[in-house]
Order: structure tokens, then C-alpha cells, then sequence
């Protein structure tokens, strides 16, 4: 129960965290419209990621450790590769802001929920939408991938949760 390290130098709120596979780091996401990688155990930030034009809401780390991606207010998700700091891919498709990602266990696609009430799947490799689910009728807050990555969880200001 005892704060064992505290984590400084974005600029703005920090909306949204996430550890890396091996534990010795985190990500984080802010309305300074960047992302920051922290060394746990010195407490530095040892890259910092730009390129969304507005707040970063959601951020999730790829199983291998190498990749992280990001999801805006500026309606766009990004692809970040962690050892050269630079955007591989940005995914466009949102009409509204992205409020949540998550990654599937390949490793090859991933999932976006937006305020636009819609989540989307994508193919990281060529960046494309491979499907669009709608149902929700209030902005999607939150997703989550399944162990096996046959099935997604999503969460709705709507008051409901959808497995797809």
C-alpha cells in the first residue's frame, strides 16, 4: 500500500498507463499529446513519443514488448516501435475520438472503441480496418481482447457491455 515511485515530466493530465511484458517498464499517455516510456527502476523517462495533435486517451503494449499503440482525441491511433521512438502507422477511420485500444495476443491486429459508438479491428501490418462493430449507442469507453483473441469485450457510456 506504499508508493515506492513517482513518475514526472509530462506536462499536462496523464490519462492512461500501461506495463510492458518484462515488467521494467510502463507507457504513459497524456493531454501534453504525448507518450512517455518510464525505466521503473530509475524512475526516468527514456523515450518520449509525438506526432497525435491532440490528447492521448489510451495506450496499449504489443505482447513482444517492441510496439505500443496509441489512441487520440485526435481520432487517430498511432503505432509507435519503442527502440527508434517513431510512428510506423497511423490509423485513421474514427469519426470522433479514440477513448480505448487493445492489442490481441498475435500481436497483429488491434482494437479501437471511439466516441463515435463504433470499435474497430485492425490488421497492423497494412493498416487497414478489417471490420467495423456498431451496436453501441453511446461512445465506447472501454475493450478488451480475449485470452484466445477469437472474442473482444467492449464498454459503453450506453450502460451495457458487448462481447463480439
Amino acid at each position: 500500500g506504499e508508493c515506492v515511485a513517482t513518475l514526472r515530466g509530462h506536462s499536462s493530465t496523464v490519462d492512461c498507463v500501461a506495463v510492458f511484458p518484462d515488467g521494467r517498464r510502463v507507457v504513459s499517455g497524456s493531454c501534453d499529446n504525448t507518450l512517455k516510456v518510464w525505466d521503473v527502476a530509475t524512475g526516468k523517462c527514456v523515450a518520449t513519443l509525438e506526432g497525435h495533435s491532440n490528447w492521448v486517451w489510451s495506450v496499449a503494449v504489443f505482447p513482444d514488448g517492441r510496439h505500443v499503440v496509441s489512441g487520440s482525441w485526435d481520432n487517430t491511433l498511432k503505432v509507435w516501435d519503442v527502440a527508434t521512438g517513431e510512428c510506423v502507422a497511423t490509423l485513421r477511420g474514427h469519426s470522433s475520438t479514440v477513448d480505448c485500444v487493445a492489442v490481441f495476443p498475435d500481436g497483429r491486429r488491434v482494437v479501437s472503441g471511439s466516441s463515435d459508438k463504433t470499435l474497430k479491428v485492425w490488421d497492423v501490418e497494412t493498416g487497414e480496418c478489417l471490420a467495423t462493430l456498431e451496436g453501441h449507442s453511446g461512445s465506447v469507453q472501454s475493450v478488451a481482447v480475449f485470452p484466445d483473441g477469437r472474442r473482444v469485450v467492449s464498454a459503453s457510456e450506453d450502460n451495457t457491455l458487448k462481447v463480439w
